[in-house]
């Protein structure tokens, strides 16, 4: 077509049809392939690969005869439409299938599985070959053929299995198992492909314009809200993905942009999947009527009325507020410490490098902290926590409305400061700290300027010690003038957000061996960079206490158990490292991480 050459492409990036060429190595689908080779070469027998509608199965399954095919030693057969009528057929399809020959007329089933056998002894024993059989749409093998292909898997020496055979299926097939013990028994390989998160749906979008691209600049016809935008409509199912990709990229042309944009995938969408947008639409129809009813009651209710709902309503949120001091928390928490609600968004990343994150999407949660008080009027602390929380902070999880974790543009200046999230240490009849309660930390941990070779991921593994959606969102929020996180200049000064992490600590004591310790970010991150190769490997805790304010600790990345490890360690330290280290086994009781220093 025509607008391959308008796009630089030299062929359709987002074509429906299973091209092994085009199959993206996303952590779960490597995973797959990577096991599946394995039980293969190992003859483990049986394989079953399990995923909804259009997580790539079809694609998975072509990638594996694909790879199959350049080794002489093993041999692949495709089942595409498993639906036969009688066992009978499915022996002859089978036959004809191994041998290229249908049974002699007139052979009953014994004599059909007889032939089988034999042709697998042949090829497996004495031409020590490894024969496949490859079945997609698995969730329609009758039950009858189950108990053929378990008999298959009968067929064996004392080494390994003859026939080796992997099942593609649909959900569906997980309740035909569950019906034949016998056959589940014999899985070997049991592998549920799920959807992709935003990281992998956004690199394998790259990866299809990059396969199809006849030039070797990098194509980007996507913004980073696009794609955000196709993850979230298509739910991280690649058929999804590659069907509003290929629509998107249509309208594009069409209306003679060089990019598609947000709005452009939206209008895509409700074409591709008019039931989803028919589903939003119900959504916003019903909170315009909720809107209304409201308005209606304002206008039309009586003052008197009104005035006596209000009162009763406040009388409501003061009691719910005296419990919980949220009125969204629903379990009883400790009355008497301030609580941080912090946000947990779905995962996601910035390149391939990253470190795996496959969790599922959380609801969206804001942070807010709210002190209360215990009914005598005293602040005391609760006596009923756990002691593994008295060790070190916490955060409670809690879902509240939908709000960014920061907004530094919306903050008037005697809110511009993130509440404090301080592990304190619990003792009876004692008061929080004074400091831990008003002290604050600022919304963000510094500035760093961007170097040659440097991403935005990697700056913040190094300064978190991990990577999601939680710093993604933050992230952006932060930095309002980076329109597309890809693509960062070097020189950019970047700002990191304080994003408080989750500390649970060890059941026994550890050490860290402290090299450094600065009050800036940049230069405590120039000395991860400056580091030698040759030395112990660092990382970088951010931490904040009402004594010290925010600094920034670079410590081995190594925990020892004892104290005299510790100690060796840092006199094997080069001099120039060892001249400002010391070892250490506790933090102050206030102290609010932003990299948890129990964990590399």
């Amino acid at each position: 077509m025509d607008y391959f050459r308008i796009l630089n492409l030299n062929k359709e990036p987002f074509s429906n049809s299973p091209d092994p060429e085009f199959f993206f190595h996303s952590r779960q689908h490597l995973d797959c392939l990577q096991k599946l080779e394995l039980s293969l070469l190992l003859r483990r027998g049986l394989n079953v690969i399990i995923g909804d509608v259009g997580t790539g199965k079809t694609t998975l399954c072509r990638q594996l005869i694909r790879r199959f095919s350049q080794k002489e030693e093993i041999e692949t057969h495709l089942i595409l439409d498993p639906h036969v009528l009688n066992a009978t057929e499915f022996l002859a399809t089978v036959t004809e299938m191994f041998t290229g020959d249908k049974p002699p007329a007139g052979s009953n089933e014994w004599r059909v599985k007889e032939q089988i056998k034999q042709y697998l002894f042949r090829k497996g024993v004495d031409e020590n070959k490894t024969i496949v059989l490859i079945i997609d749409e698995g969730q329609k093998i009758p039950a009858f053929c189950l108990e053929i292909l378990r008999e298959f898997l009968n067929y064996e020496t004392n080494e390994f299995k003859l026939l080796q055979i992997v099942i593609f299926a649909q959900k569906e097939f997980e309740g035909t198992v569950r019906k034949y013990p016998n056959f589940a028994d014999r899985i070997n390989l049991y592998h549920t492909l799920k959807p992709l998160n935003f990281r992998d749906t956004r690199l394998m979008i790259k990866y299809r314009l990059e396969k199809s691209s006849n030039s070797p600049l990098k194509l980007s016809l996507f913004t980073m809200p696009a794609m955000w935008q196709i993850y979230r409509i298509s739910g991280g199912y690649p058929r999804k993905i590659i069907n509003l990709c290929h629509q998107s990229i249509l309208s594009m042309i069409i209306q003679n942009r060089s990019k598609s944009g947000y709005l452009l995938v939206s209008t895509c969408a409700r074409r591709v999947f008019p039931e989803e947008s028919n589903r939003g639409r119900l959504v916003r129809a019903a909170a315009i009527a909720v809107g209304a009813a409201a308005v209606a009651l304002l206008i039309f209710l009586p003052s008197d009325r009104f005035k006596m709902l209000q009162n009763q309503g406040l009388k409501t949120l003061k009691t719910v507020f005296s419990k919980t001091g949220n009125p969204e928390v629903s379990h009883p928490v400790a009355e008497s410490k301030p609580r941080t609600f912090r946000a947990q968004i779905a995962s996601t990343d910035f390149d391939s490098q990253q470190r795996k994150d496959t969790e599922p999407a959380r609801p969206l949660m804001t942070a807010v902290t709210v002190p209360t008080e215990a009914p005598t009027g005293k602040k005391q602390l609760s006596q009923d926590r756990p002691a593994a929380i008295e060790e070190a902070a916490t955060i409670i999880e809690v879902p509240v409305k939908e709000k960014p974790l920061i907004q530094p543009q919306e903050l008037p200046k005697e809110v511009s400061k993130a509440p404090v999230g301080a592990a304190v240490e619990e003792k009876s009849g004692d008061a929080l700290s004074e400091n831990a309660r008003e002290s604050t930390y600022s919304t963000i941990l510094g500035q760093i300027t961007l170097k040659p070779n440097e991403t935005l991921s990697r700056i913040m593994m190094g300064i978190y010690g991990g990577f999601n959606s939680k710093y993604f969102k933050s992230f952006i929020i932060a930095n309002p003038d980076i329109e597309d996180p890809d693509r960062v200049d070097v020189g950019q000064i970047i700002s990191l957000p304080a994003i408080p992490t989750r500390v649970k600590p060890l059941n026994t004591t550890v050490w860290w061996v402290k090299v450094d310790d600065r009050d800036s970010l940049e230069a405590a991150f120039n000395h991860l960079r400056n580091h030698p190769d040759s030395s112990p490997g660092v990382r970088l805790i951010p931490y904040w206490n009402p004594s010290d304010g925010t600094r920034f600790a670079v410590v081995l990345d190594k925990l020892f158990k004892d104290e005299i490890t510790a100690r060796t360690h840092l006199k094997q330290l080069p001099a120039e490292l060892a001249s400002n280290s010391m070892i250490l086994s506790r933090w102050e009781k206030e102290t609010v991480y932003f990299s948890n220093p129990y964990f590399k």
